[in-house]
């Protein structure tokens, strides 16, 4: 039985399993080791895994939290709350408080991208909050920070302010001097555009002191940017031109936002040729995909401040397109996005039910097995009570017959005690002989042998031999004269002159046997068994017709 079940609970278990796609882990183990150096080479990995809303729930939590990884270094949009929201549940139950955390950010990025300003703002205050309490300051700034960012989009400029100066604060606390000075740098930012200028400089100086003691080109670039426009802000212009110039040199890579600055510098100077040729530098790309549209129309006011109508009315018409072109560009990301947004969810419900029918198999599955193990056990103790009863019953029976065989052991040594005084004062000692004979022949019929030959009468197989061996005879022969031992003494002097087969037809006589069970031990017919009856009878009792042969041999063995 126990077998069975194992059969039953192994295509199960392999069944129901959660055995994950070893080849997307492979992907994702690869993509793990690229992550830091090389991001894009990350990035391109990941996109390659196919369906991963199909993956295991451990799976599925551990591509989504690499992919968010690798476009939070690339710049790029985050997964859909749909699939964040479910890797977040995994993580809720499995993961650590970091990867919660990290997660809860990326959810509220996701959240943000769509626009829903308040399920964002609950997804970081829940990720914030577990930050905290588990001192995990790193991700908390970054938590803060982007929080920040939610205000900008909200205008509420005070709490955009507040949660950029607490980012700060998260971050020196961890030690993230480069968050550090980019925090201060957004602080600045915001107190610039409430026109608290001096507020902003002193902001962004202290960040500018921060970054250039680390070295990072990229961040000295961002901040020397900052530094300008507050410098252009305050109308000192040297101090602008010679930030915008440090940008330049320590940045190669965006530069473009610079050398706008630079040219919309000299336009406010109406130095428009010197305009004009740093926005000629201005046409690389730029992360910002607003800045070239910017360039169109800076383009347009220096021409028209120069006078060329006709030039200016050109870049003006460039811009407008441009405008529209992007403001196109993004109508069809969205109808793209969407598409793609749907199929999401469609796998996403998909795999929902596919779940949900797996548990439901596997629930009645478990049931099943609990009811086949439930009734196996039942039917076990069943028969485990039955074994200890008949084994309680054998014991009681073992332990009666002991006894009952003690007390006629001790009636035995009475009785021959007994009778053999009254023979001793030659007294009557017939009813102690019965008595005596009695007990013997109930010993008899109590031992095994007696089972066993009574047992071979009653279940006579046709065709086959069931007489008694010569061993068999031998055991018989034996008991008998142990119980009886005067009727041994008289066997065994044969002063009758009995046969062989006369003597057997003696002993089978002690186990009361119809005439057709001695044939079978006897291995004769029925006929032939009454004649050796009938011989052994003259043999023994001698014109007393119808006499029994036990009781004459009982008589004699005395």
């Amino acid at each position: 039985m126990k077998k069975i079940f194992l059969l039953i609970l192994l295509p199960v278990s392999l069944f129901f399993s959660c055995v994950g796609d070893r080849i997307a882990s492979e992907t994702m183990d690869r993509a793990e080791i690229l992550l830091e150096a090389n991001p894009d080479s990350a990035y391109i990995l990941l996109n390659e895994v196919k369906t991963p809303d199909r993956l295991n729930e451990r799976q599925f939590a551990r591509w989504c939290m690499l992919y968010c990884r690798a476009a939070d270094k690339l710049f790029k949009d985050m997964l859909y709350t749909e699939q964040l929201d479910r890797a977040l549940a995994w993580y809720k139950n499995q993961g650590t408080a970091e990867q919660r955390a990290w997660m809860g950010l990326y959810l509220g990025r996701s959240y943000v991208k769509d626009k829903l300003f308040i399920p964002a703002t609950m997804a970081y205050s829940d990720a914030l909050s577990l930050a905290k309490e588990k001192h995990l300051y790193d991700v908390a700034g970054y938590i803060c920070s982007y929080m920040a960012d939610l205000y900008t989009y909200t205008g509420q400029r005070s709490e955009e302010r507040r949660k950029f100066e607490e980012a700060a604060g998260f971050f020196k606390q961890t030690g993230n001097e480069r968050s550090y000075a980019f925090a201060l740098r957004d602080v600045a930012k915001t107190w610039a555009f409430d026109d608290s200028l001096s507020l902003a400089l002193c902001y962004m100086l202290r960040a500018d002191s921060v970054i250039t003691r680390l070295q990072d080109l990229r961040g000295i670039s961002s901040i020397s940017n900052g530094l300008g426009n507050i410098y252009d802000l305050m109308g000192d212009v040297e101090k602008a031109r010679a930030y915008y110039s440090r940008s330049l040199s320590s940045d190669t890579m965006d530069q473009v936002p610079s050398y706008l600055a630079l040219s919309d510098l000299y336009y406010n100077e109406s130095l428009l040729d010197s305009a004009r040729y740093y926005l000629a530098l201005a046409t690389g790309p730029s992360l910002n995909p607003y800045t070239s549209i910017d360039c169109f129309y800076l383009g347009y006011l220096i021409e028209k401040e120069a006078g060329d109508t006709e030039k200016a009315l050109s870049l003006l018409e460039q811009y407008q397109a441009k405008k529209d072109s992007l403001y196109d560009q993004q109508k069809q990301v969205d109808i793209i996005d969407a598409e793609k947004r749907h199929d999401v969810v469609t796998v996403v419900q998909d795999n929902k039910k596919l779940v949900a029918e797996k548990q439901f198999l596997f629930a009645l599955a478990v049931i099943i097995c609990l009811l086949l193990i439930v009734g196996y056990q039942l039917r076990d103790r069943k028969r485990r009570l039955e074994i200890n009863r008949q084994q309680q019953f054998l014991e009681e029976e073992k332990n009666r017959h002991e006894k009952q065989e003690t007390e006629q052991e001790g009636r035995l040594r009475e009785l021959t005690a007994e009778m053999e005084r009254k023979a001793a004062a030659h007294e009557d000692t017939s009813e102690y002989k019965k008595e005596i004979t009695v007990l013997r022949v109930e010993k008899l019929k109590q031992s095994s042998l007696f089972e066993t030959m009574k047992e071979r009468c009653r279940k006579v197989k046709p065709d086959i031999e069931q007489k008694l061996n010569e061993e068999e005879w031998r055991s018989l022969i034996r008991l008998i004269d142990s119980l009886f031992p005067n009727v041994s003494v008289f066997m065994k002097e044969n002063t009758l002159g009995l046969t062989k087969t006369e003597t057997k037809i003696c002993y089978l006589s002690f186990l009361d046997l119809h005439l057709n069970e001695e044939a079978v031990l006897l291995g004769v017919s029925s006929d032939s068994a009454n004649k050796f009856r009938s011989r052994t009878r003259q043999k023994l009792c001698p014109n007393q017709k119808g006499s029994d042969i036990n009781g004459c041999i009982l008589q004699k063995g005395w």
